[in-house]
């Protein structure tokens, strides 16, 4: 880090006057263009790895907002969401199904039905007659 004080020293009695230097702060800036660099990589990296379809939607979502307080809600709703969809698949894929029984009964009972005991039975009434 630079040498640049974080905090005023306690010498100094007033914010309006304090020694100031041209070197301190081409220092600060350095060193602060170099923390930029590193958090602007770190961005980049995190962009590039969530990719759904060859979409990066993360960059979508920061050209949107860049606000703190809703990354932060987006990440919990997609949390939240992502337990939700789960269930809402399982139901759909269930109902889907009940319908599916509704619309068409005689596909569904010929195709999954096992006659096998119906058969034999028959077969013995038939036998026995």
């Amino acid at each position: 880090m630079s040498e640049y004080p974080d905090k005023i020293p306690d010498g100094l009695k007033s914010i309006e006057l304090f020694p100031f230097s041209f070197n301190a702060g081409k220092n600060a800036r350095k060193d602060l263009q170099s923390q930029l660099e590193l958090v602007n990589n770190r961005i980049d990296k995190i962009i590039e790895h969530f990719v759904f379809d060859d979409v990066p939607i993360v960059h979508f979502i920061l050209k949107t907002t860049n606000q703190k307080s809703d990354l932060k809600k987006l990440a919990k709703a997609i949390d939240r969401l992502g337990d939700l969809v789960e269930i809402q698949l399982q139901l759909s894929s269930r109902l889907n199904v009940l319908n599916l029984i509704e619309a068409d009964p005689v596909w569904f009972t010929s195709t999954f039905s096992d006659y096998t005991n119906e058969i034999d039975r028959d077969l013995n009434d038939i036998l026995d007659n």
